[in-house]
C-alpha cells in the first residue's frame, strides 16, 4: 500500500490565518463576517473540484469522451453550533452538489457512478475518519 501525505501550515495574524500549501501557495482564511475565504468555502471548493477531476480522470481511464464538466456546490451551516449551542453541530449540516457533464457517450452514467464511489473528498465528507490533534502550549514573556 502506498500512502500519500498532504500537508498545510497555518499561522494566525490579525483577523485571519495565513495558510501555506506546497511550500509556496498562500491562502488567507477568515471567519464568518470577514472578507477572507472561509474554511467551509475551502472545504466545498475542494469537494467540488475533486469530484469534477475524478469524473475527468475516470472518463479518460475508460475512454469516454467528455466535452465539459462544470458544477456548483453548497453547504448549509447553522452558526448556533459554532457559537456553542450544544444541540447543534458546529460544522456543515448538508452538502449539495450540482454537476453538469457534457457527453454523448453511452457509458457516461457508468463514469458518473464510479466517480461518486471513487472521489476522495466525497469519501472524506461522508465517512468518519480518524482525526488526531496534538496541542503544544508555549509560555510567552
Amino acid at each position: 500500500m502506498t500512502i500519500i501525505t498532504f500537508t498545510a501550515e497555518g499561522e494566525f495574524s490579525g483577523d485571519k490565518v495565513t495558510i501555506t500549501i506546497m511550500d509556496d501557495q498562500i491562502l488567507e482564511v477568515g471567519t464568518l463576517g470577514s472578507n477572507y475565504v472561509k474554511p467551509e468555502e475551502l472545504c466545498l471548493a475542494s469537494a467540488l473540484s475533486c469530484l469534477i477531476l475524478t469524473v475527468n480522470y475516470i472518463a479518460k481511464e475508460k475512454g469516454v469522451d467528455v466535452k465539459g464538466i462544470e458544477g456548483y456546490i453548497e453547504g448549509k451551516l447553522d452558526p448556533d453550533g459554532f457559537q456553542g449551542k450544544n444541540s447543534v453541530p458546529p460544522g456543515l449540516l448538508e452538502v449539495n452538489y450540482h454537476i453538469s457533464v457534457k457527453s454523448n457517450d453511452t457509458k457516461i452514467n457508468e463514469v458518473i457512478e464510479e466517480a461518486e464511489r471513487r472521489c476522495p473528498m466525497k469519501d472524506t465528507l461522508t465517512r468518519g475518519i480518524k482525526v488526531n490533534i496534538r496541542w503544544k502550549i508555549e509560555e510567552t514573556n
